[in-house]
């Protein structure tokens, strides 16, 4: 029982503390939880950066719950990095000046614009709209090594107005196939994003098949995040996702500490 992908107040968007997400965790009985606040490099709306502002305090807080909580819940260090093409740089210097356990690369811009929002699909197909997102994570991917797993890779799916479509995940397939042989080549890994349980597709993120489709070409390095904004959500689908996970072929779920992966067998 892991979650690898929980947000507190030190995120914009984030509806819990940390204290909350920890008491959750070990109510539903988790062993193992990261926190995965969001940093997002040059956010185009600075009046809503999506940014951990106080590092010092964010490694501190931590710190003191992993204290208070030894023994009942294992808790690293992680962080939600958001990547866009003129950022790598700086996304690179940022993960090498902290001693993080766990780095999630996340795509949340496309061409400027948030799929969080309507007006990314209003020029855009269904298709499109995969497509455009997919070529932006193969396009960006080669150039940036230090992460450990490729966040909610369909992530479009989950504000995707076009209504879901049990086909959507063959859309752009070639790109996808392309990024999980990246991913593969480079040691890295795709988490089970189990917010996408909660999308009328009942399905997590990436889609039962994408994640087949990465065990069959090789790839070995999985987690499960809940994505969880809210304390009700930690550990949310833990159980399915493990069974879905099992079901794909993988024998081991992986953790991590100071970056370097460990394999649990399931």
């Amino acid at each position: 029982m892991i979650d690898y992908h929980i947000h507190s107040f030190y995120s914009e968007d984030g509806k819990m503390s940390m204290e909350a997400a920890c008491a959750a965790a070990t109510g539903c009985g988790l062993a193992e939880m990261a926190f995965t606040d969001h940093m997002e490099i040059e956010w185009p709306d600075r009046d809503h950066p999506f940014e951990i502002e106080d590092m010092a305090k964010y490694f501190a807080d931590i710190d003191m719950l992993r204290k208070k909580y030894d023994g009942q819940v294992k808790i690293k260090t992680g962080v939600e990095l958001g990547m866009q093409p003129h950022n790598l740089k700086q996304a690179s210097e940022y993960v090498r000046s902290h001693a993080f356990d766990f780095v999630i690369a996340s795509f949340h811009i496309v061409d400027g614009i948030d799929p969080y929002y309507p007006e990314y699909f209003e020029n855009r197909t269904r298709e499109q709209s995969y497509i455009d997102y997919y070529r932006t994570i193969y396009s960006i991917l080669p150039g940036f090594d230090d992460f450990n797993v490729l966040g909610h890779l369909d992530l479009v799916r989950r504000y995707s107005p076009f209504g879901y479509d049990e086909n959507d995940h063959r859309i752009g397939l070639d790109i996808v196939e392309a990024i999980l042989k990246l991913l593969i080549e480079k040691d890295k890994g795709i988490e089970v994003n189990t917010s996408g349980c909660r999308h009328t597709s009942r399905l997590p993120l990436p889609h039962p098949y994408i994640i087949r489709l990465y065990r069959e070409l090789g790839g070995e390095i999985i987690t499960i995040g809940s994505d969880a904004h809210h304390a009700e959500h930690v550990g949310y689908g833990n159980h399915t996702a493990l069974e879905l996970i099992k079901s794909c072929g993988f024998r081991y779920i992986t953790v991590f500490t100071g970056m370097k992966p460990e394999f649990i067998r399931i």
